[in-house]
């Protein structure tokens, strides 16, 4: 038994990666991770095909990524989809899983639980959104009380994420980490950089109410009435984008683009930004926050959830109250009117980029977390 056990220490760790979501966030934690184990990504083919190429997204380690029509068409003599039959046959020492309302994360973890796998689990919402997104109703809260049951470790996104699922989840008897929300739609090394606009400004993303978009049309109100020179990109689908669809018509400097978005058109709004505007009534964290530093772009955001976790204000972004029109309105005009202001938190943007939110960095610490819930010595 001593001889197995120093054999298995030795040999590197397996680990599962179940992302029916979140595909492109997987793919570069999984290129980050694939330096220290072995890594087989399993992806639902159609969220893939709407996310970042992942073609483009530098992997230098090589791992096995299995993309899936997530269905129970295919399942074989078992009754398992392929999906399921991926993570089982790779044989992981862990699987880890993103927690979103959704019966498929939830069912594999379910079958998980009579095996011995440890199961890490990230958490993007801990508390469910005021207004739309996830987790709003009593079938996805069923959901996500099974995952979080069977989860063994979870991660979350800061130290505000963290505190808000203490709350939620007060009985939760497993292991607790941050794990920051690396970057987003990194532009490849070898294109060619797109200067930003001046004037130019980015409000991005699925468009329900708990994302500020009224609040931000007030303020680009003010901002007319001022005169100061701007331009509005809104771009993305959802609720807010028909309830307040007449109001950006009538007004002259917003382009509303209420359309699905490809990856490549993605980043070069981003890249052609002078700013990106989040100006969310509640959050936890924010892919478009991640796309933006990825970008290098600088933000103004609503010092509301975890984004004060990665904003700093005066550093990489401008933090204004949620629901504060003017002070938004005055924070964009900042941005917007001086050179040096907007090139310093530009650099910021960059920094905190490779830094805090570098995949790699990110993965190294998982990694730690990994090997204590496999039990396996450094």
């Amino acid at each position: 038994m001593h001889g197995t056990k120093a054999i298995y220490q030795k040999r590197r760790l397996r680990v599962a990666i179940y992302a029916p979501h979140f595909s492109e966030y997987s793919y570069r934690l999984a290129a980050g991770l694939a330096r220290h184990c072995d890594v087989r990504l399993v992806l639902n083919r159609k969220d893939a095909n709407q996310q970042w190429e992942l073609s483009a997204i530098p992997a230098p380690t090589p791992f096995d990524t299995r993309i899936r029509d997530l269905s129970l068409r295919g399942a074989g003599a078992i009754g398992l989809p392929n999906s399921f039959r991926d993570v089982i046959a790779f044989r992981p020492d862990i699987v880890h899983c993103h927690e979103c309302p959704e019966y498929y994360t939830a069912a594999l973890m379910d079958l998980l639980r009579i095996s011995s796998i440890p199961q890490v689990l990230t958490v993007h919402d801990a508390i469910p959104h005021s207004e739309g997104g996830s987790g709003t109703n009593q079938r996805e809260e069923r959901l996500r009380g099974r995952m979080r049951s069977a989860a063994a470790h979870v991660t979350l996104h800061g130290a505000s994420c963290i505190a808000d699922f203490r709350r939620a989840s007060p009985d939760f008897k497993g292991g607790v980490t941050s794990s920051m929300h690396g970057v987003l739609m990194v532009p490849p090394a070898n294109a060619a950089p797109i200067a930003p606009i001046a004037g130019r400004i980015l409000f991005f993303g699925r468009m329900w109410a708990y994302k500020g978009l009224d609040v931000f049309l007030d303020a680009i109100d003010m901002l007319a009435k001022r005169g100061v020179p701007h331009q509005a990109v809104v771009a993305g689908r959802g609720p807010e984008m028909t309830r307040l669809g007449a109001r950006m018509g009538a007004m002259p400097t917003i382009e509303a683009i209420n359309a699905y978005i490809s990856p490549a058109d993605t980043s070069t709004m981003f890249q052609s930004a002078a700013v990106v505007a989040l100006p969310y009534k509640d959050a936890t964290q924010s892919g478009v926050l991640a796309s933006a530093f990825g970008n290098q772009r600088p933000v103004v955001a609503s010092a509301t959830g975890g984004i004060p976790d990665v904003v700093t204000d005066g550093v990489n972004g401008l933090l204004v109250p949620p629901g504060d029109a003017a002070a938004l309105a005055d924070a964009l005009e900042r941005v917007l009117t001086s050179q040096s202001l907007a090139a310093t938190l530009g650099d910021g943007a960059r920094q905190t980029a490779t830094v805090a939110l570098n995949w790699d960095r990110i993965a190294d610490e998982l990694f730690s977390t990994y090997r204590g819930l496999a039990g396996v010595a450094a």
